[in-house]
């Protein structure tokens, strides 16, 4: 039986290519994907803080303790590195992260979602650093930034797709194997004699482990094109839907929903076209 413990990545592509048929291939990619799932590098979801301590002296006073309420706002996070630099471990965090992005509705670190979280301690620093603000607009400030960190959550929800993560795993299985099948041997590569030099500085192991990222980066994005019933190679722009975040080609400027949006959304003008018309044959 197959075992991939204390080999090398590059040991395990040149066996594939090697084999001598292709069973003896689809043990030698079993066993791969099992010793990867079995990595010790799993996904987990935590709780992330943004925390300050308002100073003791300004506990008393309206601001104080207003800040001191907003001082530890937490959000959904997921461990996004490894110190692990083995090859299993480098790959799976690739497709820890991948699920994060596209996938996992509770885990958003957009920017500007982050920034909004982080009105309080920065109005905080910006009063004790000599800021002059008054306690009621600040307060009003502080829960208009919270509303549209809210609402700034649940739209980039709805732009996730929806898949479990053992469907995920087949996924990544079927575009693991594809990389198998079309990687080449390093000494086959046409500029191969630039691509040893740079391996003075990094193994064999790392151009495999860039190549089969590289290649599950561009393989959700196709899928995602395909969820949404797009060209997976198609070059065009994108946009999202306004109303239900669904991904679709740009065709105009004035382009603002999906087909089934667009419908509702004309259905529910006449609607409202016709209950203005009737509100207005009652007044007279």
């Amino acid at each position: 039986m197959y075992s991939c413990d204390d080999m090398f990545l590059y040991e395990i592509l040149e066996d594939y290519k090697d084999a001598a048929s292709g069973q003896e291939q689809d043990e030698i990619f079993r066993a791969f994907c099992s010793f990867l799932w079995s990595s010790p590098n799993k996904r987990k979801t935590c709780a992330g803080h943004i925390r300050y301590q308002v100073r003791s002296d300004l506990l008393d006073t309206k601001l104080g303790q207003l800040f001191h309420t907003w001082s530890d706002i937490p959000y959904a996070r997921c461990k996004s590195t490894t110190r692990d630099d083995a090859w299993r471990a480098l790959i799976r965090q690739k497709i820890n992260n991948l699920y994060t992005r596209y996938f996992d509705p509770e885990v958003i670190l957009n920017p500007e979602y982050m920034e909004l979280l982080k009105t309080p301690k920065r109005l905080y620093y910006e009063w004790i650093h000599g800021a002059s603000l008054d306690a009621q607009m600040t307060a009003q400030t502080i829960d208009e930034a919270m509303q549209q960190a809210k609402n700034r959550k649940e739209r980039l929800q709805m732009e996730k797709m929806s898949l479990p993560w053992n469907a995920y795993k087949k996924i990544i299985e079927v575009f693991l194997r594809a990389g198998f099948e079309r990687c080449r041997r390093i000494d086959e590569y046409e500029n191969a004699g630039r691509i040893v030099s740079e391996l003075d500085l990094l193994s064999e192991d790392h151009f495999y482990v860039r190549y089969l990222c590289r290649r599950l980066e561009g393989n959700i994005k196709d899928y995602q094109k395909e969820y949404y019933g797009l060209k997976r190679n198609s070059r065009k722009t994108y946009m999202r839907c306004r109303r239900c975040g669904a991904l679709l080609v740009k065709t105009g400027n004035r382009r603002m929903y999906c087909a089934p949006c667009q419908k509702l959304s004309r259905r529910q003008s006449l609607q409202k076209a016709a209950r203005k018309y009737r509100n207005q044959s009652v007044i007279q």
